[in-house]
């Protein structure tokens, strides 16, 4: 007989040998996940950064109706806007450009439902002297993307807020694939923003390049789009700051496109938060986040 069989004294047991078998895994497992415990690396925890709040921040702040956190960005000296104050958010217009060039708003905690149907069209703003006709968009290949969005501000301000949402001054040209997917997932993630947090602001506006495309009578087509979200809390100010390009299919996540506030002033020449010290406007606008809130 096999030694395995064998019954007398002192000879291994098959019952033995499987409680052998059985040590020495449990015992192989356990050194194995011990090893990886030491070898891998926790992960980074990444604390928000926090900028002080100032008072001439919140001066300017106040000045503009608390709609536009730190007063309006400035421009180059030669680009002239038209201040456009409504309901629900104020507008930087461009008549040379046909466009608005920024837009600001508050979000709020939505606290009941609006019921509010959707306008059935877009309306010339008479206030510009552009007055830019809907019917320019037309067979264009451009929507008629909202800057200010009709929704955030239609359960915040009400329906003349909501109507205002539509006026051409708040218009911009903008491809299917960003209007209707990447910027409107954008638009969502800023109202879950607003309903979690109480108060958020949020400025949002076209970048163009020197290579001029138009559709209509010389509206200027953007190249792309940026956004900044503000988020002030107890320990301070911070920011979230996109830039999208008109090329995206869509799928792309928003998180893909964060950026740094210098950059989006880097490239529409506007400053934005100049109210700020210098140090801290350096340290709000300088860095790009790596992840969402």
């Amino acid at each position: 007989m096999s030694i395995f069989f064998n019954n007398k004294r002192g000879a291994l047991q098959p019952v033995h040998l499987i409680a052998v078998i059985l040590i020495l895994t449990i015992a192989g497992i356990a050194i194995y996940y011990w090893h990886q415990s030491k070898t891998t690396k926790p992960p980074v925890v990444i604390a928000p950064s926090f900028i002080p709040i100032e008072p001439a921040l919140l001066e300017e702040t106040r000045r503009e109706k608390n709609m536009v956190y730190g007063g309006q960005p400035k421009t180059a000296s030669q680009t002239k806007l038209l201040p456009l104050d409504n309901i629900g958010f104020h507008v930087g217009y461009c008549d040379e450009r046909r466009n608005p060039l920024w837009v600001a708003y508050r979000l709020d905690a939505k606290d009941f439902e609006h019921r509010l149907s959707r306008p059935k069209g877009f309306a010339i703003d008479h206030r510009t002297l552009s007055r830019v006709d809907p019917k320019e968009y037309a067979k264009s290949g451009y929507d008629r993307g909202h800057l200010a969005p009709n929704s955030a501000i239609a359960t915040r301000y009400g329906r003349d807020a909501q109507l205002e949402t539509f006026k051409m001054s708040n218009i911009v040209p903008q491809t299917p694939e960003l209007n209707r997917r990447v910027w409107q997932r954008l638009e969502k993630l800023e109202e879950d923003y607003a309903n979690n947090r109480g108060s958020i602001w949020v400025i949002a506006g076209p970048v163009f390049d020197e290579h001029i495309k138009t559709i209509g009578s010389n509206i200027e087509v953007p190249d792309a789009f940026f956004k900044i979200i503000i988020d002030e809390e107890e320990q301070g100010i911070k920011a979230l700051a996109f830039l999208i390009p008109q090329t995206v299919t869509g799928k792309e996540p928003v998180e893909h496109f964060l950026t740094s506030i210098d950059e989006i002033e880097k490239l529409t020449g506007l400053d934005f938060f100049w109210p700020l010290s210098d140090h801290l406007e350096d340290k709000l606008e300088s860095s790009t986040a790596s992840r969402l809130w």
